[in-house]
């Protein structure tokens, strides 16, 4: 493995074209923001696929987003979401399986869904996509 390679997709690595978009914090306080950005998938997703307990508690997560590279951060649009379990973090020397970073794509940024469907755009059709800040 490479020196500058992340062991996680939360390790960035040295050579990363990744621009961090909102700061890390915890989940509780931004979870309005993601929730009405249609983006409550995102947590049900990570309950369903995680292997620890502690993965699947929502006081337990930190959220963190990014622009994968200058582009998207030039046009406002984070496309990846990491959420963090701090208890999985406390354990590093646990191995491999406790897998404390879980990673959402975005695909496209801030755009209308409307040509999907075949349909003009609506507003209803839009891809938000959440940005915070840290206070």
């Amino acid at each position: 493995m490479l020196t500058n390679q992340p062991r996680t997709l939360a390790w960035e690595p040295l050579d990363s074209a990744h621009v961090l978009a909102c700061p890390r914090v915890p989940y509780l306080s931004v979870r309005g923001i993601i929730e009405n950005a249609g983006k409550a998938k995102w947590l049900i997703g990570i309950q369903q696929k995680a292997k620890h307990d502690c993965c699947r508690k929502t006081d337990n997560l930190d959220i963190e987003a990014w622009y994968s590279n200058a582009e998207q951060r030039d046009k406002g649009t984070p496309d990846i979401y990491k959420f963090y379990c701090k208890v999985c973090e406390q354990h590093p020397d646990a191995g491999g399986d406790r897998g404390y970073c879980h990673v959402q794509f975005c695909v496209g940024g801030t755009h209308p869904l409307g040509f999907l469907h075949g349909i003009n755009a609506r507003s209803d059709l839009f891809d938000i996509r959440p940005k915070w800040s840290a206070r």
